[in-house]
Parts: C-alpha cells; structure tokens; sequence
C-alpha cells in the first residue's frame, strides 16, 4: 500500500509539473500548428449597444467598429482586417492592411499609419481568436495559471511611445486555445475595456474563434455585446479587398 500511496504521489507531481510547464512558447506552436490550416474567413457580426455614452469614451480605434449595428467581416492571414457594415442607414467600410487603416463614410475617407498606436489598432483578439500574429506585435508572458485551469498572459506592443504602460491581459486555456477574457489598458496604465468570450466555433480544427464577446468599462458598465454567425473559412479573399484604394 505504501508503495501504491507513493507511485500516486509522484503521478500528482509529474501531473502538476506538466502543467506547470506551459508556456507562451508552447502555446504559441500549438496555434501555428492550428492556423497553418487557415488562410481567410469571412463572418457576418452583429453589434448590441448598451450605451452609446460609453462607447465614446473608448477612444478612436473602438468608436469605429463599436458604432457599427452590423457588419461582414473579412479576415486574411496574417494582418488584413475588414469591417463593411452600416450605422443608422450609412455604410461604414473598415479596413486594416498591416499597420495602416482606412476608414470609409459617406464623405470621409480617413488614412492612418497605427504601429506606433497600438490603441487604435485591431488584432485577432478583436476577433475572438489567437494568432501568432500577436506575437509578432508583442511581448508576451506568462502571469500566473489560475486555479481554473486558464493561464494569465501579458502582452506588451513592441512599438509605442517609450515610458507607455499599454498592455493586455488574456485569460486563455492552454488545452483548447480558447480566449475566455480580456483586459485592455491605456498608456497611462489604467484599464480601458474588459471582454468576456463565450460561445465557441471552430475556425479550422484545433483553432476556436468565440462567437460571443461582451464589453465593459473600467467600472462594469456593459458597452455592448459582438456576435458572429455564418463563418466560412478558406474562401479565397483576394488581396484587393483590403487595398488601400479600396472605396
């Protein structure tokens, strides 16, 4: 029995080193493994506004898509971002090639170089999924790992103004990749926004995509809720789409 006892000791230990060594690297190749099936995809969003005054104090990058009751949205590998959607009757084209994003309305045509401005960017975590692009655009590391099982990453933009504090907190479960929560914060260090994930789909095996995103402000209060419906993947999104002399 003491013997037994001892063997089932050292399993709890081997089973608790193991998941201790998981690491951003580790989670990193898990996701190249997975997007390596993924070229582009396509999704048709619907945005539910909770208060349009807090959605203002969000700032430029999320007053863009936020104020978007609907919306298709074009994703292709590894940075090209699309949102053409209409606002009280007027359509509103989005578009994110790289550092540079167009915004399209009605008369306005609005052009900006974003890598030093991290805050008015959009990422894939902006879409409800994991990529190694953000590792590319961050340094990213290990927190803690939550008695739940989640890991608590830091990523910190590799471009921006010196002395900056901005940086995001993702809660992630290493065994499916999904996104369960985010929290963003400005450069001053304060938080800006959080986001709750919920309602998974795959977007290629191995590689889920949340089909449900609620936002908050610093103090709770709901700014909205994203949903996604209708995602085909692979479906040969041409690089035009994204061009900057796209109208």
């Amino acid at each position: 029995m003491r013997i037994i006892a001892i063997f089932a000791a050292v399993l709890a230990v081997l089973a608790a080193a193991s998941d201790a060594a998981v690491t951003p690297a580790q989670i990193l190749d898990r996701i190249k493994s997975a997007e390596s099936k993924l070229q582009d995809y396509k999704a048709e969003m619907t945005i539910v506004q909770a208060d349009k005054e807090n959605v203002s104090e969000m700032g430029e990058g999320y007053q863009d898509i936020l104020k978007l009751e609907k919306a298709v949205i074009s994703y292709k590998k590894p940075d090209k971002i699309r949102y053409d959607g209409y606002t009280m009757g007027m359509k509103v084209t989005y578009i994110q090639n790289g550092y540079t994003k167009l915004v399209i309305a009605s008369m306005v045509r609005h052009k900006d170089d974003v890598k030093s401005d991290p805050g008015k960017r959009q990422n894939t975590l902006d879409l409800g999924f994991l990529s190694s692009r953000l590792w590319v655009e961050n340094k990213i590391s290990l927190v803690s790992a939550e008695k739940t099982g989640l890991l608590k990453l830091k990523l910190v933009p590799r471009w921006g103004a010196e002395n900056n504090k901005r940086h995001d907190l993702i809660w992630v479960d290493p065994k499916t990749l999904r996104i369960a929560r985010r929290e963003k914060y400005r450069g001053s260090g304060q938080m800006r926004m959080s986001v709750v994930f919920s309602d998974y789909s795959e977007l290629v095996k191995g590689l889920p995509i949340a089909t449900t995103a609620t936002m908050f402000n610093p103090k709770g209060e709901k700014l909205g809720t994203v949903t996604y419906k209708a995602i085909k993947t692979n479906v040969g999104l041409e690089d035009s789409l994204f061009s900057m002399s796209s109208r």
